[in-house]
């Protein structure tokens, strides 16, 4: 009888055990929700997060925070989470939807078409899904297939604005522009407040030299998107065409206020006021298109056209020539750079041109080649994007969702870890365990009752941060009666305001005393780099600057190192991983002491240590992805960076935005 209760009460325990993490998983998903709600996405992850841990093999988690990847524009650690929500309901169709469209914003097409297939398969009467099939076959230059998703869905729900929107762009690019027309019609019809239909009319409108028309749509999309630069930009465009210069140039000023970087913009701008014969504006429009992209050969060959006409012929063939290194077979920049030569003098130079130019004329024509022919085979290198594309001065917008959370962020490696003291208390557990870590050893010393409330942990060294210095101060040490222990305590005080010297000796006394010996010695690490950086920043300024227009041959008297040496740190963390192998913090130190040397693969290596001794140490990833994406390697950085997303860091899908996947 007894061992019948025991089983009963056994068993009544592993469902309760089961019962507590279902409502922990909830808990966490609802509190992900209301995040990703309010576009809260990085704390969306987080709780994401707490909820796949406590259900690992539950779909919702990792669907819900592929969505707030894919909101930070994290696309490949979106599909990452959406493959996992796959794996664990290979019949959800949300999760083949989705990954379909993080796959198209990363290029994959062929991919996304398969996930929209699988998808629809699945679900054949919804809409979207055939909407976003369409919208990647326009993409892959399938727009006969494009039509008919579109058509699919509009059968499927008649009044659906972006399903016409998206038919009429692919009729466009089969050249029926009535049915275009008629299609963005429809779409204005069922969604007049639609910014995007109407100024897809009026571009068509355009095409169509129907100008009014154009106006007055693009007047409406201002009226609902007042900020909008592709608006004003199509506006402007629009007045240039009947003959409203003034407007068109205002117009397009204001593309450059809200765009500061829209090369296109500053390129149409010089075009006219070379026109209206305003040479010097246009000159530093030119230069502004050529800072923008010093590879844009259009801005190089009609700078070298206004050159001439200002009679600067030096610096027009210095265009042309740059033209001509750009684009070898541009049969206008040799003829123009015959004349000049020819103006100048150079009698031999500009025959020489003119046979060039000859020739390439000879070639297109023997071949029944057209000048697009030419155009085409460049087409093909990797940097004639770059030569002659101004497509990317427009972006769709951020489809991520807002990223203002990233305005202020400074993007730099993660500082080192200390052994430091923080506030603990429940109410701030889930806060502090992102960047604080307390092994066996610190849980025995934080075990004594004098902390009052303080621990000591690995935590991230933030000397900024104002309530440091609040928590720890005189008073507090002056209580501890452990000596080993004030005298660590009294070292992080006086590390805190820079005071290394007093700092290193406390340490110093500590770092061959038992418990306290390898965090005496990672403070000691950490204190030799500070102390080193401050060094060379004191000696830089205390340097005095002199300006002259002479060249000086003296030599200096005082040799101002061009990096801060390292050298005290490296031996004390070298000294420190032979003796602590295992010790995640140790590596994570090293590392960035290598990456501060420039030392890249070391660092590398070094966070790699760290992450395997320490899975969940979010810096040691976002340090790694920063250090490969300086290296080029942007696939293995995304990676990186999106764990380090994943366990906390906000900063790191700012990165992905500018650098990855702007």
């Amino acid at each position: 009888m007894n061992k019948l209760r025991y089983i009963i009460i056994s068993l009544f325990l592993l469902c309760g055990l089961d019962s507590f993490s279902q409502l922990n998983h909830k808990h966490f998903i609802t509190k992900g929700r209301i995040e990703l709600s309010e576009e809260n996405y990085s704390e969306a992850i987080f709780n994401f997060n707490k909820a796949i841990i406590a259900k690992p093999k539950d779909f919702e988690g990792y669907f819900l925070r592929g969505i707030a990847k894919y909101s930070l524009n994290d696309y490949i650690g979106s599909v990452e989470d959406f493959n996992k929500t796959i794996e664990n309901h290979p019949l959800y169709v949300r999760a083949y939807h989705y990954r379909g469209i993080a796959n198209d914003r990363l290029g994959n097409y062929a991919d996304a078409k398969n996930d929209y297939s699988k998808a629809i398969t699945l679900d054949p009467y919804d809409a979207e899904l055939h909407i976003a099939m369409g919208s990647t076959l326009l993409h892959l230059n399938e727009f006969e297939d494009a039509v008919a998703s579109f058509d699919t869905a509009i059968i499927i729900n008649p009044d659906n604005a972006y399903a016409y929107i998206n038919r009429g762009i692919a009729k466009r690019y089969l050249d029926r522009l009535d049915d275009a027309i008629d299609d963005l019609n429809k779409a204005v019809y069922y969604d007049f407040f639609n910014a995007e239909a109407l100024v897809r009319r009026g571009i068509i409108q355009m095409e169509r030299e129907h100008y009014q028309e154009a106006l007055l749509d693009f007047n409406n999309a201002l009226k609902l998107e007042g900020d909008n630069s592709i608006i004003f930009f199509n506006r402007g465009t629009a007045y240039l065409n009947i003959g409203d210069t003034i407007s068109a140039l205002k117009d397009y000023e204001r593309v450059n206020n809200l765009d500061e970087r829209n090369a296109l913009t500053y390129f149409n701008r010089a075009l006219i006021y070379g026109q209206l014969e305003e040479n010097d504006i246009a000159l530093a429009l030119f230069d502004k298109v050529i800072e923008i992209n010093p590879q844009n050969i259009y801005g190089y060959f009609n700078r070298g056209i206004l050159y001439y006409k200002m009679d600067k012929l030096d610096e027009a063939e210095n265009d042309f020539t740059k033209v001509i290194e750009l684009f070898p077979d541009f049969i206008d920049a040799w003829v123009n750079r015959s004349v000049i030569r020819y103006e100048k003098g150079d009698l031999k130079g500009a025959e020489a041109d003119q046979l060039k130019s000859k020739e390439i004329i000879n070639l297109v024509s023997s071949d029944d080649k057209t000048i697009d022919s030419i155009y085409n085979a460049y087409s093909k290198s990797i940097d004639y994007d770059k030569i002659i594309a101004f497509d990317s001065d427009f972006s769709n917008g951020d489809k991520g969702g807002k990223l203002a959370q990233f305005s202020s962020i400074d993007i730099k490696p993660f500082d080192n870890y200390i052994v430091g003291i923080i506030e603990f208390n429940s109410k701030e557990k889930d806060k502090n365990e992102k960047h604080n870590f307390i092994d066996a050893t610190l849980s025995q010393i934080n075990e004594n009752k004098e902390l009052n409330g303080l621990k000591l942990t690995y935590t991230l060294k933030d000397f900024s941060n104002n309530d440091y210095q609040s928590m720890l101060n005189d008073s507090i040490v002056s209580l501890v009666k452990d000596k080993d222990l004030k005298t660590f305590l009294t070292a992080l005080m006086n590390y805190e305001i820079h005071n290394f010297q007093h700092a290193e000796n406390n340490f110093n006394s500590l770092k061959d005393n038992g418990i306290y010996s390898i965090y005496a010695n990672i403070n000691i690490s950490s204190l030799q780099k500070d102390k080193a950086e401050l060094t060379l920043a004191n000696q830089s300024y205390n340097d005095p600057v002199s300006i002259t227009t002479k060249k000086s041959t003296e030599k200096r008297n005082i040799d101002i190192p061009v990096k801060p040496d390292y050298q005290q740190s490296l031996n004390t963390l070298m000294e420190l991983a032979k003796k602590h192998k295992s010790n995640p913090f140790v590596w994570y130190n090293l590392g960035n002491v290598h990456l501060q040397m420039q030392e890249f693969q070391k660092a590398i290596d070094d966070y790699t240590l760290a992450i395997k001794y320490e899975n969940n140490l979010a810096e040691a990833y976002y340090n790694r992805g920063l250090t490969l994406l300086f290296l080029g390697e942007k696939e293995l950085a995304n990676s990186d960076l999106s764990k380090a997303g994943e366990l906390g860091i906000k900063e790191a899908y700012a990165v992905i935005k500018r650098y990855i996947n702007d």
